[in-house]
């Protein structure tokens, strides 16, 4: 499926929510949301001019996020409030001699050998002894159940709770600075890369390169501060500072990577 598909794809559910919150009076969300599905859906409801909706990912600083809508009767605040009927959480602890063995991924690996697509699934809290699955509320006991079956969490406590009980954290970043010509794709993807002009260019056409969640294919497309790139092999990083040197005109770019 091409990008203007895709798009229109995403439009045509959010208008299908929208018709349903309006003429059943009810509320209704969608799946949890990517940064580039949630710019779409966002400009769409600017366009629309709809004011009843709130973007939640069951704590602040979730990256992936679902679209809550509510009809007039009901206000932000009563949305908020009752979180816990649309999005629930899910806390791993982890036995002592497993403490610090298992990343983001062993967990993700887990859950997408449930056969659930990863809309279905939210933010990973990941810590040395424990972790925190966010999820909708529909698939939370299914996954709690399932997760015991794994032999790499027999030993594990797994419970589903509140919200409100979830440890939650920022990413953790690294701070890069790289040096290059332009703010170009094919340029910064080189950098972060370590590689050539050509070999950054067949990373992108290959769809290896993308920014803020969209796969992004032409070469002289321009970066701009706040964008997250990610380049697969080589991580995710968002451009936090740009400066230019007076004297060479060459570009020092502060990024941040995600650890």
């Amino acid at each position: 499926m091409d990008t203007a598909e895709n798009e229109k794809l995403i439009i045509a559910k959010l208008d299908d929510k929208i018709r349903t919150c309006k003429t059943k009076n009810k509320i209704v969300n969608t799946e949890f949301l990517n940064l580039y599905q949630k710019q779409i859906i966002q400009k769409r409801l600017n366009e629309l001019k709809i004011k009843n909706y709130i973007f939640s990912g069951g704590f602040k600083e979730a990256e992936s996020k679902i679209l809550i809508l509510f009809p007039d009767k009901l206000d932000e605040e009563i949305i908020e409030s009752n979180l816990d009927n649309i999005i629930n959480a899910i806390k791993v602890k982890l036995p002592n001699e497993l403490k610090g063995k298992y990343k983001h991924g062993d967990y993700l690996s887990s859950l997408m050998r449930l056969g659930l697509i990863r809309e279905r699934i939210g933010d990973i809290i990941v810590y040395e002894d424990e972790a925190y699955i966010i999820v909708l509320k529909e698939n939370a006991e299914y996954i709690k159940n399932s997760l015991k079956e794994f032999t790499k969490f027999k030993k594990s406590e797994i419970e589903i709770i509140k919200l409100s009980e979830v440890n939650s954290k920022g990413p953790e970043m690294q701070e890069i600075n790289i040096h290059a010509n332009s703010m170009r794709l094919d340029s910064i993807v080189s950098e972060i890369a370590k590689c050539s002009r050509n070999k950054a260019e067949e990373l992108i056409k290959s769809e290896k390169v993308s920014i803020n969640c969209k796969y992004e294919y032409k070469l002289s497309k321009q970066v701009n501060i706040g964008d997250i790139i990610i380049v697969r092999g080589s991580g995710k990083y968002i451009i936090n500072d740009v400066r230019e040197n007076p004297k060479t005109k060459r570009l020092s770019i502060n990024l941040k990577k995600y650890i």
